[in-house]
């Protein structure tokens, strides 16, 4: 397994509609690169309800931040103040933080939500989680992700996202000069006329 070496460690929050592949891509990220998870549907499935697992989750969260390693979470960010929020805490932390906004069209997401051999939710739950989702806009700090590409092809997205980040990774914009053509000379002769 690799380890992500960043200059600064992130909240690489992984967000989008039910189904749409966040669990696949951010457990699979985290077994690739050591990096700790954090899926708050899961504290709520074991706590019974949400406000328990919620609770569980952030406290767990706010234990790996103390530990300064880039870490993913899932289930968190759903909103605009939601993310809001997570920059703020990241912030305060020391973290930079990287939306993951994983993209599948709505049908196929509802399918696999729903009515797949995997399903984890009703029609209601799932109309509830999508109907509360806002898309992200500009100005967070986002990279969009297929959840129907492959885990290595949805990575090498994401990585190279983190390194163009990273401040000793920007390019500086070369300087153009413009060239000035050169002004025609007189022939230094005066005409009388």
């Amino acid at each position: 397994m690799k380890s992500l070496q960043l200059t600064k460690p992130y909240l690489l929050v992984v967000v989008g509609l039910p189904g749409s592949g966040k669990s696949y891509f951010a457990e699979k990220f985290s077994d690739t690169f050591s990096a700790p998870y954090v899926d708050f549907g899961h504290f709520t499935r074991i706590a019974g309800n949400q406000k328990t697992g919620h609770q569980l989750a952030t406290h767990s969260l706010g234990q790996l931040l103390r530990t300064k390693q880039t870490i993913v979470i899932e289930g968190r960010g759903a909103t605009k103040a939601d993310r809001k929020d997570i920059v703020l805490a990241a912030h305060k932390n020391g973290y930079a933080t990287l939306f993951i906004w994983v993209q599948t069209e709505p049908a196929t997401a509802e399918h696999r939500a729903v009515y797949a051999k995997s399903a984890t939710m009703t029609q209601a739950e799932f109309d509830d989680q999508a109907g509360r989702f806002e898309n992200l806009v500009p100005g967070e700090q986002y990279v969009v992700i297929s959840g129907k590409h492959t885990h290595p092809s949805q990575a090498k997205t994401v990585l190279r996202r983190l390194v163009t980040d990273r401040p000793e990774a920007t390019i500086p914009k070369p300087t153009i000069t413009r060239q000035v053509p050169p002004r025609p000379t007189r022939s230094g002769r005066i005409r009388i006329g």
